[in-house]
Parts: structure tokens; C-alpha cells; sequence
């Protein structure tokens, strides 16, 4: 896996791969099948896992969602190490945040004058290099509309450098991510125990995917 020694190259990369992602599911699935909630972890400037959440939980509630998404990410913080995580989710951005400062986006999107689109994020949270509780998150988002032939239509790459907070009416998942990379890591797990956790990840609703 190449080095990324910033945050705009650990988005880039994973916007990157989500879209792929969302032009396969198109294709495969049709209009309408949003993707999967995605956890990427990275060692400094290395991807070293990639957890997908399965389409059960994507079903459930936000707040439980939220709950299980915590609870992989502590994981990952205190036992694989990360001390950054890059979180992909669908929603809706505007083109117009004045306009729409206090419509509820998915209702806005409904009228096609109103300028709300959907669109993919990827939200990013990290430790600074001291190792002091992380202090930034970043964001992107990319609008995407449907367009004939199952393909998706991409329009360019918002960045947010302030972070999410301006742009989400919700900022638990980012809140979230930045309170588990304020755990300890925990670095002298035996060996076994990581099989048990790769099980218990699994279990509890995501894919694995590790890096070395």
C-alpha cells in the first residue's frame, strides 16, 4: 500500500475508491442503492484496514448505528492502532447553504429548484503528530446526480477546511470519530486475541479487510 502523509491524500484515495464503488453499485443494483457506511484505518501515513458495514445494519436506526460504528472504531483506536480514521457515508449537500440553512436536506432535495444534491462524504478525524487528542477533522464531499444508462454524473469535489461543523446538521459521527482516537492504544494484545476480535468485528456487521 503507498504512503499518504496527509489528510488530503488519505481522502482523495478513498473518495476515490468510493466512487468506484457507487458506479459499480449503480450498474449492478440501479438507481436508488446507497453505499454502505466504510471505516478506513491508517497507521500514520499507511491504510492498514478497511471495515465495511454490512447492508442489516445500514437498515437500522441512526442512533444504533452510531452505537455499533463507535464501537468498531474503539476497537480499531485501542487494538490495530489507527491514529486516523476516514469515514464514508451518502447524504445531501447544497449548493446554497444560505437558502437552506434551516430545511432538513433530504426534504429540500425533493424540489429540484431548491439546488440540494446527493452526494458521497468522506469525513476524516486524526491524532497530531505529538500524540495529543486529536484536534481536526476534515471533510469532502463529492454531488452526484443519476444520469441515463445506470451511470452517476459527478460533479467536482467540495472540501471543507473548517471541518463538517457548517455543513452537517448532525455532527455525532465526526464528534465520534475524534472521541475514540483520544483512547490509549493497548500494544501488548497476544497474537490469538486479534483472531477473536476479527471474529467479533464480523459479527457484530462489518467486512474486514487488512493491509500489511
Amino acid at each position: 500500500m503507498d504512503d499518504y502523509d496527509n489528510s488530503l491524500s488519505k481522502m482523495a484515495l478513498v473518495m476515490t475508491a468510493a466512487q468506484l464503488a457507487k458506479s459499480n453499485t449503480v450498474k449492478e443494483d440501479g438507481i436508488g442503492e446507497d453505499l454502505s457506511m466504510n471505516f478506513f484505518g491508517w497507521v500514520d501515513d499507511r491504510l492498514v484496514i478497511v471495515c465495511q458495514m454490512k447492508r442489516e445494519l445500514m437498515s437500522l436506526s441512526t442512533d444504533k448505528r452510531l452505537h455499533i460504528a463507535a464501537e468498531l472504531c474503539s476497537v480499531l483506536r485501542r487494538y490495530w492502532g489507527v491514529n486516523s480514521i476516514a469515514m464514508v457515508a451518502e447524504g445531501y449537500c447544497s449548493a446554497n447553504q444560505t437558502r437552506t440553512k434551516d430545511m432538513e436536506l433530504s426534504m429540500a432535495f425533493l424540489d429540484p429548484n431548491i439546488g440540494v444534491k446527493e452526494c458521497i462524504t468522506v469525513s476524516h478525524a486524526g491524532v497530531e503528530e505529538d500524540g495529543r487528542a486529536p484536534s481536526y477533522v476534515s471533510m469532502v464531499a463529492i454531488p452526484y446526480s443519476y444520469g441515463l444508462n445506470k451511470s452517476i454524473d459527478w460533479s467536482e469535489i467540495l472540501v471543507y477546511p473548517n471541518g463538517p461543523d457548517a455543513q452537517l446538521r448532525n455532527g455525532l459521527y465526526p464528534r465520534m470519530l475524534q472521541s475514540v482516537l483520544a483512547e490509549k492504544v493497548i500494544d501488548d494484545l497476544p497474537k490469538e486475541s486479534y483472531d477473536e476480535l476479527r471474529m467479533l468485528i464480523k459479527h457484530n456487521g462489518f467486512y474486514v479487510q487488512e493491509f500489511n
